[in-house]
């Protein structure tokens, strides 16, 4: 039972390590792994294999959840780079951002107030359009190895992910 902890996520699940990833291959390895590493193929194992097989489990859980979404993938990618954002206290500084930022989120609130399904739905799928909007310049902006927008993109697709879950929170 072996894992190196050291590779990263993409070599881990032997994928190449970009934003467009083979989303098949990585669920074909992931289910390979829980079928050789899940802690219940260790129930009459030794405590220490016992523990070494969550220990793994742990970070293939963390590695599939990570590359399985654009967002935190988007993030990993910038972390693999040296270019580390700090998700918790991540701000935009950009005037027009925070104004649409609150243009958007009064809309939202005025939308609550209507309770109309066809116009929430509109919304939503004008939220959806902006945050992949946003993951589409982060493409082209890790590509291009220009971090500093990459960055500000998933500042902007982070905003974005938090209404949509609003709405979802709403129904």
């Amino acid at each position: 039972m072996a894992i190196d902890f050291n590779q990263d996520y993409f070599q881990l699940f032997k994928i190449n390590c970009s934003v467009e990833i083979d989303t098949e291959k990585l669920e074909k390895k992931y289910l390979d792994f829980q079928k050789t590493f899940h802690p219940d193929k260790f129930v009459n194992s030794t405590d220490f294999e016992k523990r070494l097989s969550l220990q793994i489990t742990s970070y293939i859980n963390e590695a599939y959840e990570t590359l399985k979404d654009e967002y935190l993938k988007s993030l990993y990618l910038l972390k693999i780079k040296g270019y580390e954002i700090n998700d918790q206290n991540s701000t935009i500084s950009d005037p027009d951002f925070l104004m649409r930022q609150m243009e958007l989120r009064e809309e939202l609130e005025d939308l609550k107030k209507l309770k109309n399904k066809i116009q929430k739905d509109k919304f939503k799928e004008k939220i959806i359009s902006l945050k992949e909007s946003c993951l589409y310049d982060f493409k082209i902006f890790f590509a291009s190895e220009a971090f500093e927008d990459a960055s500000k993109k998933i500042k902007e697709m982070k905003f974005y992910i938090s209404i949509e879950n609003d709405i979802k929170k709403d129904g």
